[in-house]
C-alpha cells in the first residue's frame, strides 16, 4: 500500500491489513457513491477467499468506514461518507503529475472569478434591500434575476458544460440557479409561499466567517453538489485539491488522469473533458484559472489554498483585519481580506459599482437616504467609514454625507389608518363620542385618521356603540423588507463549517440520493456467513488428515458453498485451495491454489483422485 504509515496507524487502526486492502479497492471503485450487495461482491481477489472478504466488509460497517441505507422494498445500498473518503485519499494514494513550464507557451481559456462568496454577498444584500417576492409560478421574477445576474460574476460559460439539472430551468440561468441552490441549503435563504426571504441569524453566522473558512464550506459543498457523478470524476475533484501545492504553479489534468489509470482508479473514456467541465466551473467560482499548452492539453492554477476542503492537517484560519480606502471621489476601495460583516455593512450606504478581487462601491446622496432608512443614521455612517476605513474619511466627504443627512428626514410619510363610515350619520356619532377622543382625527364627513397603535381600544368603542368594524383591514397586503444591519458581531459558529450542506435539498438536482433513504444500522453477525456450521462434524475443522472419497467431496463442496479455504496437500507441499465452482460429473472444483512455500496463487481444477489429506479452513471473526 502507497500510504503514509503514520496516518495509516492514526486513520486506519484497529483495521487489519486485509480489511484496508479491501477499504483501498472500494474507494478506488466506488468514491463516494452507491453500490449494491450484488456489484460489491463481484470484487474478487486471488489471495483471499470470499468469506474473508465479507469478514472484512462487516468490519469495515462495524469501524464506521462503509455506511448503508435500506430502501422501501429492503434492498441495501452501501457508501463511503465523504468525510471519511476525503481522509482516505491522501493516506492511500500519493499523486505525481507534470507541471508544465510557462516558457512552453500557454494559452488562457478561462480567469479566475472574484468568488462565491463574494457574489453570494451581494445577492443576499439584494435580497434583503428589495425582496424577492415569487410569480404564481413560484420563481423569482425576470427583472429581478436580470439584476441579480449583474451582480455576480459567475456566468454561463463557467458552468455550461456541467449540463445542471434543476428546478425552473426555464426561468433561472445555471449561475443563479446554483447561487439561489447554495444559498437554500446552506440555510441562508428560505422559501415561502410567496417570497424568498434572507434567514437574518444563519446569515450572521456566514458573514462571522473568515473568507478562508467561507471558501473551505463552499468547496466542500460544490465538490459534491455540482460535479458529475460517477466515480472516476469525484475522485478526480478530490485529487486535484490534495495534490502537492507550489505557488503559481500549473496541474497537468492529462498527467493527473493517467497517474489515476495507473493508480488502477476509476477513470472514463470522456474523463478529459469532463475534467474540462469542472475546471471550468471552479474558475468561475474564483478558485483558479485554465489554460491550454501548445499540445492543446488542458491545465490548471488554483488561486486558494485546496488542501482547506479538509480540516485535517491545516491550521485553524484567523479573521482578516484588512481595512477599505474611502477615496477623494467618493469610491471606496475594497480589497481582499476586508470582513464580510464589514463589507455587509458597506452596503448599507453605499452603491456597488465594481464587483471584482478588489470591489469598488460608491457614496451618493441616494445611498446614503437608504442608509437612513433602514436604521443607519449619519453618526452611525460617519463613525463606520472611519473605524473600517484604512486612511478615515477625506474631510470634503465627511462634509457632503453630513449635509445629504441635513437633507435627508425633513418630511416623512407615517404609517396611519383611514376609518370609513358608511354614511355622514356614523361619523357624527363618532365623533361626538368623548371616549374617543385623542384616537382619531376626522377629516372628512365619513372618514378618520387613527394610529395604529389605538386601533384595539377603538374597535372596542366602536362594537359597544354597535358599529363593529369589519375585522379585515382594507389594501393591507404590502411587504416591507427589514434589512437587517447585524450591528454586533456574531462569533463564529464551528458548527457551521462542520455541516454536511451537500446533502441537503436545494434547487440543483445533484445526483445524490442515499440520505433520501432510511439508514440501515444492523450489521449482520459474523456467524451468519457460516450457515450450518454447528452441525459440520468438528473434526473438519480442526484435524488435517485423509477421508473417505465422498466426505473429502462433501467438504470441498461446503468450503465452496461458504466460499471458504481448506488445507490440502498438493505435489508433496501443503498448500490452500478456495474452490469456487464445482461440477458433479465427472467431479471436479475449480478455484485458486496457494502454495505456501512459495507463497504464488494460481488457478487450478482439483480432481477426486487428488484429494488426499485435507482440512476446512473457518476465518476467525469476532
Amino acid at each position: 500500500m502507497s500510504h503514509n504509515e503514520d496516518a495509516y496507524l492514526e486513520q486506519l487502526q484497529p483495521l487489519a491489513e486485509g480489511d484496508a486492502e479491501l477499504l483501498k479497492t472500494l474507494v478506488s471503485r466506488f468514491a463516494g457513491q452507491p453500490f449494491s450487495e450484488q456489484i460489491w461482491e463481484g470484487i474478487s481477489s486471488i489471495s483471499r477467499s470470499g468469506a474473508e472478504l465479507k469478514l472484512s466488509f462487516i468490519r469495515l460497517r462495524k469501524y464506521g468506514w462503509v455506511h448503508a441505507v435500506k430502501k422501501s422494498w429492503g434492498e441495501r445500498l452501501y457508501y463511503i461518507p465523504v468525510e471519511k473518503l476525503i481522509r482516505l485519499l491522501p493516506i492511500f494514494f500519493s499523486c505525481n503529475h507534470e507541471h508544465p513550464s510557462e516558457s512552453g507557451g500557454l494559452h488562457s481559456r478561462c480567469d479566475s472569478g472574484s468568488g462565491l462568496a463574494l457574489d453570494l454577498l451581494h445577492v443576499l444584500a439584494f435580497a434583503a434591500e428589495q425582496g424577492l417576492p415569487l410569480t404564481a409560478k413560484g420563481t423569482v421574477h425576470k427583472k429581478n434575476l436580470q439584476k441579480l445576474q449583474e451582480r455576480i460574476s459567475l456566468k454561463e460559460e463557467h458552468l455550461q458544460r456541467l449540463a445542471l439539472q434543476y428546478a425552473h430551468d426555464e426561468a433561472y440561468t445555471p449561475p443563479l440557479a446554483v447561487i439561489f441552490d447554495l444559498m437554500l441549503c446552506m440555510g441562508l435563504l428560505s422559501k415561502t409561499a410567496d417570497a424568498f426571504v434572507v434567514e437574518d441569524k444563519r446569515l450572521g453566522e456566514w458573514l462571522s466567517l473568515n473568507e478562508a473558512d467561507m471558501n473551505r464550506l463552499l468547496l466542500r459543498t460544490v465538490v459534491e453538489r455540482y460535479g458529475q457523478t460517477d466515480a472516476g470524476m469525484q475522485l478526480f475533484r478530490y485529487m486535484i485539491c490534495m495534490l502537492p501545492q507550489h505557488e503559481g504553479a500549473w496541474i497537468n489534468i492529462a498527467s493527473v488522469l493517467e497517474w489515476m489509470k495507473g493508480e488502477g482508479l476509476f477513470v472514463a473514456d470522456d474523463a478529459v473533458e469532463k475534467a474540462a467541465a469542472w475546471l471550468y466551473a471552479l474558475a468561475g467560482f474564483g478558485w483558479g484559472e485554465v489554460a491550454v499548452t501548445e499540445e492543446g492539453e488542458y491545465v490548471f492554477r488554483w488561486s486558494i489554498r485546496p488542501e482547506l476542503l479538509s480540516a485535517i492537517g491545516v491550521e485553524e484560519s484567523e479573521n482578516g483585519d484588512e481595512r477599505f480606502f474611502v477615496q477623494p471621489d467618493f469610491d471606496i476601495i475594497c480589497p481582499p481580506g476586508v470582513p464580510y460583516l464589514a463589507r455587509w455593512k458597506l452596503l448599507v450606504c453605499t452603491d456597488l459599482v465594481q464587483c471584482d478581487r478588489v470591489s469598488v462601491y460608491k457614496l451618493t446622496r441616494e445611498s446614503v437616504a437608504r442608509a437612513v432608512e433602514k436604521g443607519m443614521d449619519i453618526p452611525d455612517i460617519l463613525d463606520f467609514l472611519a473605524a473600517k476605513g484604512a486612511e478615515g474619511i477625506p474631510e470634503h466627504v465627511a462634509a457632503a454625507i453630513g449635509q445629504w443627512g441635513k437633507q435627508i428626514g425633513r418630511t416623512q410619510f407615517a404609517e396611519a389608518v383611514l376609518l370609513s363610515c358608511m354614511s355622514e350619520s356614523e361619523g357624527d356619532a363618532i365623533a361626538g363620542n368623548p371616549r374617543i377622543a385623542g384616537s382619531a382625527e376626522r377629516i372628512g364627513p365619513r372618514h378618520f385618521i387613527v394610529e395604529p397603535s389605538h386601533m384595539t381600544g377603538l374597535r372596542k368603542i366602536l362594537e359597544g356603540m354597535g358599529l363593529a368594524p369589519l375585522k379585515a383591514v382594507a389594501g393591507s397586503g404590502r411587504t416591507d423588507y427589514a434589512y437587517p444591519l447585524l450591528h454586533v458581531d456574531a462569533a463564529v459558529n464551528g458548527e457551521m463549517l462542520s455541516e454536511s450542506y451537500y446533502e441537503r435539498q436545494g434547487m440543483v438536482y445533484g445526483g445524490r440520493n442515499v440520505h433520501f433513504f432510511e439508514p440501515d444500522e444492523v450489521i449482520p453477525d459474523p456467524a451468519s456467513l457460516f450457515p450450518g456450521v454447528e452441525q459440520v462434524p468438528a473434526r473438519w475443522l480442526q484435524d488435517w488428515r485423509s477421508y473417505h472419497s465422498s466426505t473429502a467431496r462433501t467438504i470441498v463442496e461446503q468450503a465452496q458453498s461458504w466460499q471458504t479455504k481448506i488445507l490440502l496437500s498438493h505435489g508433496g507441499k501443503r498448500a490452500e485451495f478456495a474452490p469456487t465452482a464445482v461440477y458433479p460429473s465427472p467431479w471436479r472444483a475449480e478455484g485458486i491454489l496457494h502454495d505456501l512455500e512459495s507463497g504464488r496463487f494460481e488457478r487450478h481444477e482439483l480432481t477426486a483422485e487428488d484429494i488426499g489429506e485435507l482440512k476446512l479452513i473457518l476465518p476467525s471473526f469476532d
